[in-house]
């Protein structure tokens, strides 16, 4: 993966997913879990391919400390402007840096807590999680965390969305490699079930919750389509979180959450 891969979707990322009304449901049901586990006293955050910022921005106004990087010097670019804007400078370092070369890295100090959002990991190989595995033993305390949500191999809606437009051959495309379109960024994409991602960090981490994020809220390039149909979408986001928080509802959304917990 190279740093310039995601340049060309940094300026139109946040008006393609941040900002549309899928790309805030989605993010809101993984703040809404954050914020069930998340203490009160500052924490120490390291983010992984934190794109935009958007996360690191609610993270500091939370009041913790975050430590935000990305591959994409663009995006970087982007959200050091978001931080200037918010005034959060002291409480976000935003730092160019490729989760391959993650050891590479001179951090002040170990983390509570590594969080990578929206399917950043399914840019990995195997090899890569395993490798990634055994580093993050290195920046977590000894009671971190690491949550990622992560896209799996199969996705129950956009299937039915395949299925209803007769595109038969895309209902089980995520069970190969793909190379995916993000605002012409071409990108090889890999999707691992729940199952199959915590086998590269079981030895390291137990799990302490997995729950999907995109049961049936539809993936965000269905957005055009839903944004005028918000009741329908608000819907759509209610049965989510009815139905929503167990391992097999995460084996069939458009990402899961996967909240680990490093062994002691």
């Amino acid at each position: 993966m190279t740093s310039a891969l995601f340049d060309s979707a940094a300026q139109n990322y946040d008006n393609t997913f941040t900002n549309t009304e899928i790309g805030k449901l989605q993010r809101a049901r993984v703040w809404n879990y954050l914020n069930s586990i998340l203490p009160n006293n500052s924490l120490n955050i390291l983010e992984l391919n934190c794109g935009t910022g958007e996360d690191a921005i609610w993270f500091a106004n939370k009041g913790h400390k975050v430590w935000a990087t990305d591959i994409s010097k663009k995006m970087v670019e982007v959200a050091r402007l978001k931080v200037e804007q918010f005034n959060l400078s002291d409480k976000i370092t935003v730092e160019q840096l490729d989760i391959n070369e993650i050891n590479k890295a001179s951090f002040p100090n170990r983390f509570d807590l590594v969080f990578s959002n929206f399917g950043g990991l399914n840019c990995l190989t195997d090899n890569e999680l395993n490798v990634l595995s055994q580093r993050l033993i290195n920046l977590l305390t000894s009671t971190g965390r690491f949550v990622a949500v992560v896209m799996p191999d199969f996705c129950m809606i956009e299937s039915l969305y395949f299925l209803s437009k007769f595109k038969f051959k895309e209902i089980f495309r995520r069970k190969m490699m793909q190379i995916v379109n993000v605002d012409n960024a071409f990108v090889k994409t890999y999707y691992y079930n729940p199952n199959r991602f915590w086998g590269y960090f079981k030895n390291e981490f137990n799990i302490n919750k997995v729950l999907g994020v995109g049961l049936t809220i539809p993936p965000s390039y269905l957005n055009n389509f839903f944004e005028k149909k918000l009741n329908t979408l608000q819907l759509l986001n209610g049965t989510e979180n009815f139905f929503g928080n167990n391992l097999f509802s995460a084996s069939i959304s458009d990402h899961y959450l996967i909240d680990l917990r490093i062994k002691k």
